[in-house]
């Protein structure tokens, strides 16, 4: 009899467990390393700002290509590590035809030469290496709606942008579009293999018509060169950090206001919790919108509770950032280690 009670006392035990642990999420593995990491750096790298307009391209204009050999990793790597970022997010591509690596499956279906579109440095393998120097994590930026604003692309890939007019004026997405552009995302993934440690996906959206079995066919591009990576679909901005997807890993986490924390042991239905916002006045300005005390007290209640932050900064075309922004985030890291 005693027996039978005891057994009953461990099933009992295990059930509360369960039932604990249900309520605040068992977090997915993979990402536990970004929780160590607790504040990152989104960048945006474009050829409509670092090669074409003040101040991101510091007065040169030039071909994308030249832009992209001028891009200084070292000194990237090195501010970053002066800043204390446990990883960085850069963008790969945004809109337009212009991506700052090669990639063969786009240039076949496109038709653009090497050096057109793409370009002939690997941008984000010299990152890699820059940034392993000072054990700081490299993250991708990608988007689901590809290089929408091409339409030599677009056409290529049977973009939605096809449909744009009997859609009503909005990108919906097809399972022909899902599967074309999945296969660039399967390139990049491939080729860089562990180098690249997560993915911030934007542009996947619900109202693009985005669902579970749309997103699981980019997941799995996306992880095809790392199981481990991480992923973080972009639910568009939001009021609050939200769970968005099933293949999520971490919340992409697009706020605007610094408003938003994190439950106490940062998960969100398995998911773990991040932010992103930028630091000055929209996204890759230069300016500085909080001062001082908000941004460190803000990203230390949030690894208090579990939660990571991710600030976008302003990036210039020879791999610095802003100086302001440069020297405020190094007084932020100082207070953040008292």
């Amino acid at each position: 009899m005693k027996s039978k009670c005891f057994v009953f006392k461990i099933i009992l035990l295990a059930l509360l467990i369960a039932n604990v642990s249900s309520s605040f999420g068992q977090q997915k593995s993979s990402a536990q390393w970004m929780r160590r990491a607790r504040f990152g750096i989104l960048v945006h790298y474009l050829n409509t700002s670092q090669n074409t307009k003040e101040p991101w391209n510091m007065g040169k204009q030039t071909s994308w290509d030249s832009c992209v050999n001028d891009f200084d990793v070292n000194l990237f790597a090195e501010q970053m590590h002066e800043i204390g970022a446990g990883y960085v997010i850069f963008t790969v591509y945004q809109g337009t035809k212009y991506m700052c690596i090669p990639n063969k499956t786009y240039e076949d279906i496109t038709g653009y030469k090497r050096g057109e579109a793409t370009s002939n440095r690997d941008l984000v393998s010299d990152l890699y290496y820059a940034l392993s120097k000072y054990k700081i994590r490299l993250m991708l930026y990608v988007t689901g709606d590809g290089t929408y604003k091409d339409a030599q692309s677009y056409k290529a890939f049977q973009s939605p942008m096809l449909n744009w007019v009997k859609n009503g004026n909005k990108f919906i997405v097809t399972d022909e579009w899902v599967n074309n552009w999945s296969k660039v995302l399967e390139d990049i993934s491939l080729r860089y293999g562990k180098k690249v440690s997560g993915w911030w996906v934007d542009g996947a959206f619900s109202f693009h018509g985005y669902n579970d079995t749309s997103l699981a066919i980019l997941c799995k591009a996306l992880k095809a060169g790392n199981s481990k990576s991480i992923i973080g679909f972009n639910a568009s901005p939001q009021d609050k950090v939200k769970f968005y997807s099933k293949w999520d890993d971490y919340t992409a986490g697009e706020m605007y206001p610094i408003t938003s924390y994190p439950p106490q042991g940062g998960v969100i239905n398995g998911v773990q919790w991040n932010v992103t916002t930028f630091l000055g006045s929209n996204w890759q300005n230069p300016d500085i919108r909080f001062s001082k005390e908000q941004v460190t007290n803000y990203i230390s209640k949030c690894n208090a509770a579990g939660g990571t932050v991710t600030l976008d900064v302003c990036l210039l075309r020879n791999g610095s950032i802003d100086s302001k922004q440069l020297a405020f985030l190094k007084q932020v890291k100082k207070d953040l280690r008292k």
